[in-house]
């Protein structure tokens, strides 16, 4: 990547982007690490001549997914209620009871989705399954996997934008 890269111009935003949701400079600088290896890894594969529309929006998405990905192997043992608690530790009442609305909404957001749906999110999200085990296991096609777990992202973004979730 070069310094006039649309990629590289962004990397303050995706920085502040990702510390607002981590509060650890450290993690911030692994997953922002990541977000730039995952693009620079998938814009090799890409047509040089192919543009992205929004690079921000797209810095974002890989940044999202990362973080998740951090996310989920730093809690992998620990119930959603651990998550839950730990995450709310040290918050004021009112905080620790919109962070529990929350969880139950996305709980609702998650049974709301179809069957097919929500189990390839939970086994891509969740469990860390990689997409081509999902799709072998449910004997899906790799693509399809990639839409289920889309779509799910977009009920999530959607019921995020809905409740106005920062």
């Amino acid at each position: 990547m070069k310094k006039n890269d649309p990629f590289v111009k962004l990397m303050p935003k995706i920085r502040t982007f990702v510390q607002a949701r981590t509060q650890n400079v450290d993690v911030t600088n692994d997953v922002l690490q990541e977000t730039m290896l995952r693009t620079i890894r998938n814009n090799a594969k890409q047509d040089s001549e192919q543009k992205l529309d929004n690079p921000l929006a797209y810095l974002i998405t890989v940044a999202k997914s990362a973080l998740f990905d951090h996310w989920r192997t730093e809690k992998k043992h620990l119930s959603q209620s651990d998550m839950v608690d730990e995450h709310t530790q040290g918050l004021g009442l009112e905080d620790n009871f919109i962070n529990l609305e929350r969880v139950k909404i996305l709980s609702k957001v998650m049974e709301d989705m179809p069957p097919l749906r929500q189990q390839v999110f939970r086994m891509r999200r969740i469990d860390g399954m990689s997409r081509e085990a999902i799709a072998t296991e449910l004997e899906l096609s790799v693509e399809s996997v990639k839409k289920h777990i889309n779509r799910a992202m977009v009920d999530i973004a959607l019921c995020a934008e809905k409740n106005e979730w920062k």
